[in-house]
């Protein structure tokens, strides 16, 4: 739930806010520990908890078997393979912080600043601009956003 943001620290981490940290640890199996996805359809990182592992392939079975059904050109192996293999496991230390694959960083633009978006089940890390310029509908994550970009500007140009 909520909105979250983080600045790249000198080690080259992000902290996760603590009332991500709490729903994650009870979302997984194993304390300080979470799997981040790269999205293909989305601009941005996907963030669950292990006990997620079920439910997300819940959905991609309903997903197959609705391609089946409708006769489409899907093949559910080249479909599983393309969801598995774009998720990583990320530690978290006592801290909350956590480094980002940096296949992930890269691919997803994400270099100073992460802004952290609630979805549930899972968490949406965005880099903020990439964030904003997506048009976002909720008013209060776009406000946060860009209070948090206007900090990291300042950090950038040497007035923070």
């Amino acid at each position: 739930m909520g909105n979250g943001a983080s600045a790249l620290d000198g080690k080259g981490r992000f902290a996760l806010p603590i009332s991500f940290r709490s729903v994650l640890n009870a979302h997984s199996d194993e304390p300080g520990s979470m799997l981040v996805r790269a999205e293909p359809r989305r601009k941005c990182i996907t963030l669950f908890g292990s006990k997620q592992v079920d439910f997300f392939q819940a959905k991609a079975d309903e997903t197959a078997q609705i391609a089946l059904t409708r006769g489409d050109d899907f093949d559910p192996d080249q479909a599983a393979v393309d969801f598995w293999s774009t998720i990583k496991s990320v530690t978290i230390d006592s801290g909350g912080r956590f480094t980002l694959p940096p296949a992930f960083r890269r691919l997803y633009g994400i270099t100073d600043g992460v802004f952290i978006v609630g979805g549930g089940r899972f968490a949406q890390i965005w880099d903020p601009e990439r964030y904003l310029a997506e048009s976002p509908t909720n008013p209060l994550a776009v406000e946060e956003c860009e209070m948090f970009l206007e900090e990291l500007r300042s950090k950038r140009e040497g007035r923070a």
